[in-house]
């Protein structure tokens, strides 16, 4: 029976997780059921959106049932590993208490998304980013639809494809070197000196363990700030300013691997549970993210010397997958802060593919490195 169970077991956690519009529509589902068994016979059940006729199902009413049935129980399955999976016990679609408590059931989804491409086949992201860009003309920023193509053990074969859309004036006039919406543009690894679309800095040789993982961050961050100190050639600085240096340096360097999408879903999970061990997380019950879709997040705010910095992490509700992210900036100008967002992404899709688009042979060279 042992060996059975754990068959099963190994049988489920290889299974991937509902779709979003399955669990909302498994949510309704299920609303109404608890209902109507809480009202009884006397009580009518809630009237049911109208239905398209089986006839326009393949399989009839049998594929009906069977799809139904399977996409609840997929979403309760689901719910119940996330949600009570962990320490922290509590009933299925129950919001957070807490920004450490939504972390910890984030680093859980995280680990269950084991995407790795194969010999020959290629990790496909599509994110929804809004760039934000500052110069002599003024502050805008752009939409752009951003593809990226990372080949299996070869990131120097990394291909990103950037199609740009509308800009929009913070501030100034309208911007003169910039992309027309409409354009694409194409760019290999290695084509910029600081690419974006690499994995990130040592993402690979991180500890997996949330407190292992956090100390080495903290030690790079403490090395980095004194070099930085030594480069600027200042002079003694405060304890207080050295700490809120390295915990911007640390805090930067985990928002940034949490919303990588090339970041190992492995470390990932890590990230997040270190994140859940942070002083300056918050829990935020209702974020939107680039693409308009509603979500629970985190938010993080670490003060710098000038200012402030922001970042805020955005989460699918019942399963805790990973939507997207804003970044804000508050800079100090005169007597009070102004609020820059910095950059957003939406995670479109993340998947396993087999081919690379080519690259047209008339394709321009990136316009920004």
């Amino acid at each position: 029976m042992t060996n059975e169970l754990e068959a099963i077991k190994d049988h489920h956690d290889g299974l991937p997780g509902p779709a979003p519009e399955v669990t909302a529509r498994a949510r309704v589902l299920l609303a109404g059921e608890v209902e109507a068994e809480r009202a009884g016979s006397g009580r009518r059940r809630p009237a049911r959106s109208p239905r398209r006729p089986l006839s326009a199902f393949p399989g009839g009413r049998w594929a009906m049932r069977a799809g139904v049935a399977a996409g609840l129980a997929a979403t309760v399955t689901a719910g119940l590993i996330l949600v009570r999976g962990d320490r922290d016990s509590v009933p299925f679609g129950t919001p957070p208490a807490s920004a450490a408590e939504l972390l910890r059931h984030a680093a859980s989804a995280a680990a269950r998304e084991d995407l790795r491409p194969g010999p020959g086949r290629y990790l496909y992201v599509d994110q929804k980013t809004v760039t934000y860009a500052s110069g002599s003309e003024g502050d805008y920023t752009q939409d752009v639809r951003r593809e990226i193509w990372m080949p299996a053990g070869d990131p120097a074969r990394a291909l990103t494809r950037s199609t740009y859309g509308r800009t929009r004036v913070v501030s100034g006039r309208d911007p003169e070197h910039v992309q027309s919406p409409g354009t694409v543009e194409y760019r290999r690894a290695g084509q910029c000196p600081a690419d974006s679309r690499s994995l990130p800095p040592r993402a690979a040789d991180l500890p997996s363990d949330p407190d292992r993982l956090l100390a080495a961050v903290r030690r790079d961050a403490e090395a980095f700030v004194r070099a930085d100190q030594s480069r600027r050639g200042e002079g003694d600085l405060s304890r207080d300013e050295i700490g809120m240096r390295v915990e911007k340096a640390v805090g930067g360097r985990l928002f940034r691997l949490a919303e990588n999408p090339l970041t190992p879903s492995g470390t990932r999970a890590a990230v997040f549970a270190a994140l859940s061990r942070t002083a300056t997380a918050t829990v935020v019950p209702d974020l939107t993210d680039p693409a308009g879709r509603h979500g629970v997040g985190v938010s993080l705010r670490y003060e710098t010397p000038d200012g402030w910095e922001r970042g805020e992490l955005v989460f699918e509700p019942a399963t805790y997958r990973f939507l997207g992210y804003r970044g804000w900036i508050g800079q100090r100008e005169g007597g009070r802060v102004r609020e820059i967002e910095s950059g957003s992404a939406a995670v479109m899709t993340v998947k396993v593919v087999d081919s690379v688009p080519e690259v047209p042979e008339d394709a321009a060279e990136p316009m920004f490195c």
